[in-house]
């Protein structure tokens, strides 16, 4: 190498060092400087302010490898960048960024348990959200944080792919595409450790099964930790329940099989000893006397140890106090064991407080309803000592409104004081008008179309008002009605009504087309109440009404039945009655709406009274209840019994046959066509009865669908009688038979267009006719016609 070339070369090296001196990143530098001047390099969405803003050097300031690091540090914080370095230009700093992305467009796919609107919730609380900065590590435990909530509920197969593709203006598109997979199914239980009780009973506590015909409804075989954890509290209860006070769940393991279908479930448990009771004692401040206060106490010494029984006992004792207006009493229970023995002493101890008073009542959220239309119902006075059972009730009575959906009740101490609260009643409103102009189908009456106007809570009073307009084949109808629930402060309530209408029963298949019928009617009514019981309310109607009603014949006489042609014969076309009702109902039902527990029945009687020449003398006696009882979680039993008795004062042959009563349908015996059953005329038509009875029973069941469809499965029974003898009149007159039997599944649906009931029947025992002197027409007009689907628009619930 000769001497210029080397020259050169040094010349190139030396360059080299003074630029990696003055050019490479602070944080790589030993020495240090002082800026004179910032620089910001690389932004795009932001602007250099803001990043000076966060970069806690600034001019004028000495800067060193530690605080440049720091400063790395700082603005990697904020979550604004991706890349941050630093170098300088002499003393000139420069702060080269490389900005997060924004979210341009954010999609998420293939989710249904988990509702789309929750969860974009959730991710904007996280600051996801179309606008917000892209930022991958964030999404990835939003990522694991969805797939253990699916794992929470047995879904072990669920997927969560989280992608993000890049869009203009530095912009990304996150998809996030869910599939949420199929819930495990319960393969096995195994419990280890139990003695006391077999595998098969504590099996039968639990929220979980394996698969079985009856788990195709219930879905108790699905896995979920939440019905896992409930599982095993319910074994424990049921230990501690049967004097096993010692009793633990050592551990409650779920076992996910390879392919992640399927679980095993393991429980091992330790029952420790039994134990009974040898004595009990309350000591405390006694409102009541010591021995009232014994009486409320359900345990007694001797018997096995109940957990359940010495909360109950401690709830009696409180709601007891709380009724006398100590609301803040309390009831310690003390327990002394004796391990020796395995018995165990039990002291109440109780502490009565100071008195409570309510300060005052207050409501909220209702924006439709005067406020004194919920004020009088409640039985808890202002300035009054606190009463448990009043405020229970007083919610009860707000339940049963029909134009409140649900109320929340909070108990509030005032501020300042030990002895004073303050009852707050949140109501949620249902919608009170409902305007309509439908058109609709009926199995009976064929296409409906009609008019309405009904207000549940008219301007807020509370009070009911209704315009129905109808017009069907089978009947037209003009209605008013309007009830004042408070005509008097006591609360006796006044309803008038008034209707005209007319009816061709020709139109439903099955019936007459001998007559028509156009009728009047005006009306008033009076309900007042008579007793309270708790949860029971009960009433006693009483009331007048005007009744008048023409009957049309056929032109054809060969359509007209010897049992109306009779009747027409000895009584007239024209008839004016006056309607003295009077009944009583008890209503203990827990909501107006789909009850879960409680009962209504009503008992009422129509006299008739005649009020122009050939008008009738005659009496209706009627009898409709349904009860509701919860047997097992969410399901519920429900009977239902309709009875009905219909006579003249001088005999049935007095007794109007258009007030007869029918039976099958969807309101009586589903299976069978709707006024179908019971005795037919001369011509083979049904033609109703004086009697009616009808019954049945339903198991509800869980839908897992919606809270606005209730399912169930069901036994009906019923027919119509009568206490003529239908042989005077000839023909194809025949009696009723037996009773009528089917059984079949039912749904309730609550739709914004009116509740709808949907039936599939299985009629048991339908009669055939095969009378040898009958021809086949006539053998097939005396059978049962028999409807495997059935529904209604506008059912009552």
């Amino acid at each position: 190498m000769n001497a210029k070339c080397a020259y050169n070369m040094k010349k190139l090296a030396f360059f080299i060092i003074i630029s990696q001196l003055l050019l490479s990143p602070v944080t790589y530098a030993n020495g240090s400087f002082v800026v004179h001047d910032i620089q910001v390099r690389g932004v795009n969405r932001l602007t250099s302010a803001t990043v000076l803003n966060y970069l806690p050097v600034k001019r004028g300031s000495k800067l060193t490898s530690a605080e440049s690091a720091s400063a790395i540090r700082a603005l990697y914080q904020t979550g604004m960048f991706e890349q941050v370095s630093l170098s300088h230009e002499g003393n000139v700093l420069i702060v080269h960024v490389v900005e997060r992305p924004t979210i341009g467009r954010l999609t998420i796919t293939g989710n249904s348990v988990v509702p789309t609107d929750k969860l974009t919730t959730v991710l904007r609380s996280l600051d996801v959200a179309e606008g917000r900065l892209y930022n991958a590590s964030v999404l990835e435990k939003i990522k694991q944080s969805l797939l253990s909530q699916y794992y929470q509920l047995g879904r072990y197969n669920a997927r969560v792919d989280i992608q993000a593709a890049p869009l203009p203006h530095h912009r990304v598109q996150v998809t996030i595409a869910i599939s949420e997979g199929l819930v495990a199914q319960v393969r096995g239980i195994s419990i280890i450790g139990n003695k006391a009780f077999s595998d098969r009973i504590l099996i039968k506590q639990m929220d979980l099964t394996t698969p079985g015909i009856y788990t195709i409804i219930s879905q108790t075989d699905r896995f979920s930790q939440e019905k896992l954890d409930s599982s095993v509290e319910k074994i424990r209860n049921y230990y501690m329940d049967r004097g096993y006070l010692k009793f633990a769940v050592v551990s409650a393991q779920a076992q996910v099989t390879p392919d992640r279908k399927a679980v095993y479930i393991n429980i091992v448990v330790a029952e420790g000893q039994k134990y009974n009771i040898a004595s009990v004692e309350v000591i405390g401040d006694f409102v009541l006397t010591r021995e009232e206060t014994m009486k409320l106490i359900t345990v007694k010494s001797g018997q096995t140890f109940s957990r359940q029984a010495v909360l109950d006992s401690q709830k009696l004792i409180s709601r007891a106090y709380g009724n006398k207006g100590y609301l803040y009493a309390t009831v310690a229970v003390q327990p002394d064991l004796n391990e020796t023995n395995h018995t165990i002493a039990l002291l109440f101890n109780v502490k009565s407080g100071k008195k409570t008073y309510v300060r005052q009542v207050t409501f909220s959220d209702h924006n439709r309803t005067n406020e004194i239309v919920l004020r009088r119902e409640v039985q808890q006075l202002e300035a009054s000592p606190v009463s448990t059972v009043k405020l229970d009730e007083s919610k009860q009575r707000l339940q049963l409104l029909p134009y409140l959906k649900q109320i929340d009740m909070s108990i509030n101490p005032v501020e300042g004081t030990d002895d004073q609260v303050d009852v707050n009643y949140k109501v949620k409103e249902d919608s009170a008008t409902q305007a309509s102009l439908k058109f609709g189908y009926s199995q009976t009456a064929g296409l409906v179309t009609s008019a309405a106007f009904n207000q549940k809570n008219f301007f807020g009073t509370g009070n009911t008002f209704g315009m129905n307009l109808s017009r069907s084949s089978y009947q037209q109808a003009f209605a008013m009605d309007f009830t004042n629930p408070y005509y008097t402060e006591s609360g006796i309530s006044r309803s008038w009504n008034f209707s005209v209408s007319r009816v061709d029963p020709d139109a439903v298949k099955g019936l007459t087309s001998a007559y028509t019928t156009n009728e009047l009617n005006f009306g008033i009514m009076f309900g007042i109440p008579i007793g309270y019981e708790r949860g029971a309310y009960t009433r006693l109607f009483t009331g007048l009404s005007y009744q008048n009603l023409n009957l049309h014949l056929s032109d054809n006489p060969l359509n007209i039945p010897t049992q109306i042609s009779t009747f027409v014969n000895n009584h007239g076309r024209h008839f004016q009655e006056a309607d003295f009702k009077i009944g009583i109902t008890r209503d203990s039902r827990d909501r107006a709406i789909f009850p879960t527990r409680g009962s209504q029945n009503t008992l009422y009687l129509d006299a008739y009274a005649p009020l122009g020449q050939g008008s009738l003398g005659f009496y209706m006696l009627n009898y409709a209840g349904r009860a509701y009882q919860p047997i097992y979680g969410p399901f519920i039993l429900m009977e239902r019994a309709s009875l009905g008795y219909g006579n003249g004062y001088k005999g049935l042959s007095n007794f109007p046959f258009y007030k007869n009563y029918y039976s099958g349908g969807i309101d009586t015996v589903r299976g069978y066509e709707a006024y179908s059953l019971g005795p037919r005329d001369s011509l083979g038509n049904s033609y109703g009865a004086n009697m009616q009875v009808n019954a049945s029973i339903a198991l509800i069941f869980p839908n897992y669908i919606s809270d606005s469809l209730r399912t169930s499965v069901f036994v009906d029974g019923g027919n119509v009688y009568t206490s003529r003898d239908n042989r005077e009149f000839g023909g194809l007159s025949t009696n009723s038979g037996s009773l009528r039997y089917a059984v079949g599944i039912e749904a309730d649906w609550l739709t914004p267009f009116g509740p709808i009931e949907l039936s599939l029947a299985k009629p048991l025992n339908p009669y055939t006719s095969e009378n040898p002197f009958l021809n086949s027409r006539q053998n097939k007009a005396l059978s049962d016609r028999t409807e495997i689907f059935q529904f209604s628009l506008g059912a009552n619930f």
